[in-house]
């Protein structure tokens, strides 16, 4: 078969791309930008004169911002845009930058996602988090390390993020990569929740998710198809939503523990890819995603194999984890996610809901679980998950310590490069000072910042593996260990056919 030449620049792209995670850091240097636009809320077009650079660099190199290598500089444009990006992290003293690329692109990409690490003392939670969402068929970002500079000034240690755009959709839906994708927030219609929402006369549909007209604060964001009145009415979301509640089938709340409601969840949505995610996000103790808040996820309707322009009339969503920075023990409410229901979410989210009784709304979560034959996957994976990957010892390993080559090692000297003494505050911003970013990176103590508390992260994954051992114990004698029947480590599943 004839290779075309988009099929071969996608080839191209691809293998660069994964060229370009694997390697440990980067520096991003940003010239000729105008000194009272350092804090841009909205994106700011580079003026003339402005240039972006990247090229690779040792982790180990003591400089601010080393100069280009044997390799040379990888990327070098005029035309680009910047942007703080980041939710709990906006308006923070270190911010984190999106950096768009115009008509330029980078192993395929056209934006560069440089988060802050503004939470995590430790600088390497991320980094943890997309590791182990990679090794088990979750379709989630790639991960790398990068210093940035703008006007020869040292901006600090950052994560370089792989941003899910039409790219990210390419490389993992192949050639169904031009459907729907929606962003999740807080905004005008509440959290995104994915709770059925019905309107004046029982409307159910697409509008019922659909912020007004030019919206600024909308809830489903889709980014994908604004501009096409064939897709973006939101009535896909709208059948998704009516799936995973469970609409219109008979038998109460029970209805979820049927036959009939698994195929339908099945029928619209990657339920075994997702239910991977859960399992793995409990462990990791992620909780502003899909659990406490909910939001920072995406949503894929990539439609049917064979069909890729049918996405609307026969809608097939796979989810997107996003956003890892609070995870590992990182708390603001005096919560122990680390001791969080391996069944029951909502029930350890009153803290974060203000004390006052109320919790987290997420039926994807507890309808899913609330059925046999989802809840035994579940577990079956999340048993594998403490078997192998997610352990103390697992964690430590990949962490290091002083000279090792673990995360630590990449991490610690562009870390210690953003402060001039082991317990001054940081010029770059960042809330942790050396010293605190060594006894929490390296070391794994526990630290406070006022209401921020972080877990050592080894100590955290120790707690969080003992207590899912003790409730794994009990829901075994219910459901016993292989009864879903199926086996992992496993890759993201094909899209099922067209009917």
């Amino acid at each position: 078969m004839q290779t075309t030449v988009e099929e071969s620049t996608h080839r191209d792209d691809a293998k660069a791309k994964r060229e370009l995670f694997r390697q440990p850091m980067y520096l991003v240097h940003v010239t000729g930008w105008p000194e009272d636009r350092l804090t841009p809320e909205q994106p700011v077009q580079a003026p003339a004169g402005a240039r972006l650079e990247l090229w690779r660099t040792d982790p180990a190199d003591g400089r601010h911002l080393p100069p280009p290598g044997p390799d040379g500089v990888l990327l070098a444009t005029e035309r680009f845009s910047l942007v703080n990006s980041g939710n709990r992290t906006l308006r923070t003293p270190k911010r984190s930058w999106k950096a768009d690329l115009d008509d330029q692109r980078l192993a395929g990409m056209s934006t560069l996602n440089l988060k802050s690490m503004f939470n995590d003392p430790s600088q390497q939670r991320e980094a943890l988090a997309w590791r182990l969402f990679g090794s088990v068929g979750i379709p989630a970002a790639r991960h790398t390390y990068a210093k940035l500079g703008i006007n020869a000034r040292y901006m600090g240690l950052y994560s370089l993020i792989e941003q899910v755009d039409k790219r990210f959709l390419k490389d993992r839906f192949g050639k169904n990569d031009e459907g729907n994708l929606y962003k999740a927030y807080c905004g005008d219609l509440g959290c995104s929740t994915l709770e059925h929402r019905v309107g004046d006369g029982g409307d159910d549909g697409g509008g019922q998710y659909r912020s007004p007209p030019g919206s600024e604060d909308a809830t489903y964001r889709l980014k994908t198809n604004e501009d096409d009145p064939a897709a973006n009415g939101y009535d896909d979301l709208a059948q998704l939503v009516r799936a995973v509640n469970g609409v219109g089938l008979p038998g109460g709340d029970g209805r979820f523990d049927t036959e009939a409601f698994r195929a339908s969840v099945e029928g619209i949505l990657n339920a075994r890819a997702f239910l991977r995610w859960a399992g793995a996000n409990l462990l990791l103790g992620g909780w502003d995603n899909y659990f406490a808040t909910p939001a920072n996820y995406y949503l894929y309707n990539s439609g049917r194999r064979g069909d890729q322009r049918g996405f609307m009339a026969s809608p097939y969503f796979t989810f997107i984890p996003w956003d890892y920075d609070n995870s590992f023990g990182i708390d603001y409410f005096g919560t122990a996610w680390q001791y969080t229901d391996l069944l029951d979410w909502p029930a350890n989210t009153v803290a974060y809901h203000g004390g006052e009784g109320g919790t987290s709304k997420i039926p994807l979560v507890t309808n899913l679980l609330a059925n046999r034959d989802f809840r035994a996957y579940y577990l079956d994976h999340l048993e594998f998950l403490l078997d192998t990957s997610f352990n103390p010892e697992a964690f430590a390993a990949e962490i290091g310590g002083d000279g090792d080559g673990g995360l630590w090692q990449r991490v610690s000297r562009a870390a210690y490069l953003e402060s001039d003494t082991p317990g001054g505050a940081p010029f770059t911003g960042r809330q942790w000072s050396n010293d605190e970013v060594w006894r929490s990176g390296c070391k794994q103590y526990e630290l406070r910042h006022g209401d921020a508390h972080a877990e050592g992260i080894v100590h955290y994954v120790r707690m969080r593996h003992d207590s899912a051992r003790q409730q794994l114990a009990e829901l075994r004698r219910d459901l016993p260990p292989g009864a879903s029947g199926a086996s992992f480590p496993t890759p993201l599943e094909p899209l099922p056919e067209r009917a």
